[in-house]
């Protein structure tokens, strides 16, 4: 039975595409400010940001680099994907979804660019072990639930004034695999990475 077009522009079997061409360009867009603005860092927050790293180093070298708590940890590891997917429910999401997208590229690529100005390529070792890691799992699932939360929020403005189901079946089977993908993700950031961390500091302070 052929689905009825519930979209603003794309058809049934295209349908999600735009999403992801829409997420994925305002991503891209805020990775290339933060790393700008990482670059362009003023001699004073070059120096500021340097110091933090160090410490941050030392610590994890001295092996006191613990993992966060668990409300802390879960913060961190569901407040993106909890937003992409809470602006799914709304028309405003239209507008909240590329925002967002901006903003979760945008610190990305600024705590990646900063590592690597400081360290050189060695930075972007560090950095890889801590955000590549959890982000390989991370960051998919985001763009997955930002993907379906802007098709849902099109959707709305294409079906305003009338009552429908706003979640489907599938959507939440994809929601169920985001979570189990940030959880895995969790459970490296907590037990994996600070290991990584710790065994690259000294290499960088030497």
């Amino acid at each position: 039975m052929t689905r009825a077009v519930t979209g603003i522009w794309w058809s049934p079997t295209a349908e999600g595409t735009p999403a992801l061409v829409v997420t994925a360009s305002f991503f891209t867009l805020g990775g290339l400010m933060g790393c700008f603005l990482a670059f362009r860092m003023t001699q004073v927050g070059t120096d500021a940001m340097a110091a933090y790293l160090d410490s941050f180093l030392l610590t994890a070298q001295a092996g006191g680099l613990d993992a966060p708590v668990l409300p802390e940890l879960l913060w961190r590891s569901f407040r993106w994907p909890l937003a992409a997917a809470a602006l799914g429910f709304s028309a405003a999401g239209l507008f909240g979804i590329p925002v967002l997208s901006c903003l979760r590229g945008f610190f990305l690529a600024f705590s990646i660019a900063s590592f690597a100005q400081t360290y050189g390529y060695a930075g972007l070792a560090v950095a890889f072990f801590l955000l590549g890691i959890p982000g390989a799992l991370s960051i998919p699932a985001f763009f997955l639930l930002s993907v379906q939360s802007f098709s849902s929020a099109c959707s709305m403005i294409g079906r305003a004034g009338r009552r429908e189901l706003p979640v489907q079946r599938g959507a939440l089977l994809r929601c169920g695999v985001c979570v189990a993908a940030i959880c895995v993700s969790l459970l490296l950031e907590c037990y994996l990475v600070p290991v990584l961390i710790s065994g690259s500091a000294g290499a960088l302070l030497q």
